[in-house]
């Protein structure tokens, strides 16, 4: 009898052991999936490509026509510059401390020799293609500069579209009232996640001060990369010196994917699809959010599979307290009697003797 209870406590044993290593690697795969989903987007770190400690990237997006060029992003720089003084941050030697990139979208005719069509442009300021760097195809990105007003980007659409053609590097190009030259061609995101927020709209992009933008000074996304010597610093700097009551959402994009971001995702993700606010996300945070919600989810079957491991150690604890609190009381019994044994015939030998 006593036989087969062993063999039984052993197969349960062996197959404990077996669950508890299938739990562990699936939370393994969990993370894999996770992380995986969270580093394919290579625009929410470039604070991490920039600096990899210490630094935040953050989002701040207008409703629309809510943002002005000249007076909002010129005031929002020099009250950046002023609170990094005043935190005795500064650069080194001939660097920069930190960035900026500001945005806005537009529909324009555009025209060439071969073909014309209506594109969607982003209209930018700053340094855009270091947070956003879609895979060059031919050319190179359009850098900030009135050197470089007379240039364009495209996507491959667009260069499919218009030109025929991807290497169409130096090749002219009318964009609403304006002449471009092109500058570089860039791949478009795949995926279906990445195919329904791009969207089927060729893509081009130009300079604020280029020519075809003329009394456009209307942005939808302001982006900065900055030191954040304390953890919600940049943030609260950002939302500080946006003119309260207004509209606009903040995001930190370095710490949405972080432990603390997503274990708040999950106790709010009721929530998570109420809109209160008019602005519209442009289509790489909508792309973001989705991964941002498919990461919330993993960690979730994470947490339920680490928690059935955990139960499964403790019943096995349990199960093994008794033998194991008996194993040592047997042990101490035993020794208690060794050692009243070993007096009685010492004190037996001393009276014999005697």
């Amino acid at each position: 009898m006593m036989m087969k209870l062993h063999t039984k406590i052993g197969r349960a044993g062996i197959l404990s052991l077996a669950a508890l290593i299938l739990l562990l690697g699936a939370t393994g795969i969990f993370e894999i999936l996770r992380q995986n989903t969270a580093h394919a987007l290579s625009d929410q770190w470039a604070a991490h490509r920039w600096e990899k400690n210490g630094y935040a990237q953050i989002s701040g997006y207008f409703p629309p026509g809510a943002g002005d060029v000249p007076g909002r992003i010129y005031s929002l720089t020099a009250a950046v510059d002023k609170a990094l003084q005043d935190a005795s941050l500064s650069a080194a030697d001939g660097g920069r401390l930190w960035y900026c990139a500001y945005s806005g979208e537009t529909d324009m005719y555009a025209r060439t020799e071969r073909d014309a069509a209506n594109v969607r442009v982003t209209v930018f300021g700053g340094e855009y293609f270091y947070i956003h760097t879609p895979e060059l195809i031919s050319g190179s990105y359009l850098s900030p500069g009135g050197e470089n007003a007379g240039y364009v980007f495209l996507d491959e659409v667009a260069a499919w579209k218009l030109f025929g053609a991807l290497n169409v590097v130096g090749m002219p190009l009318t964009l609403g009232d304006g002449q471009y030259t092109v500058c570089g061609v860039g791949r478009i995101p795949r995926g279906t996640v990445c195919d329904e927020a791009y969207g089927e709209m060729p893509r081009a992009y130009i300079l604020f001060d280029s020519p075809a933008v003329s009394g456009a000074e209307r942005i939808s996304v302001y982006e900065a990369v900055l030191p954040d010597p304390v953890s919600g610093f940049a943030r609260d700097l950002f939302k500080t010196h946006f003119a309260p009551g207004e509209n606009v959402v903040v995001v930190e994009n370095s710490a949405r994917f972080a432990l603390p971001a997503m274990w708040e995702y999950i106790t709010h993700m009721d929530t998570m699809g109420m809109r209160t606010s008019p602005v519209v996300y442009p289509w790489w945070e909508n792309v973001a959010q989705v991964a941002q919600y498919r990461c919330a989810c993993f960690l979730t079957v994470q947490i339920v599979l680490v928690s059935l491991a955990l139960l499964l150690c403790l019943v096995w604890l349990g199960i093994a307290w008794k033998p194991t609190m008996d194993a040592i009381g047997r042990g101490f019994r035993m020794g208690r009697e060794w050692t009243e044994d070993t007096y009685n015939r010492l004190t037996r030998s001393k009276h014999t003797s005697e």
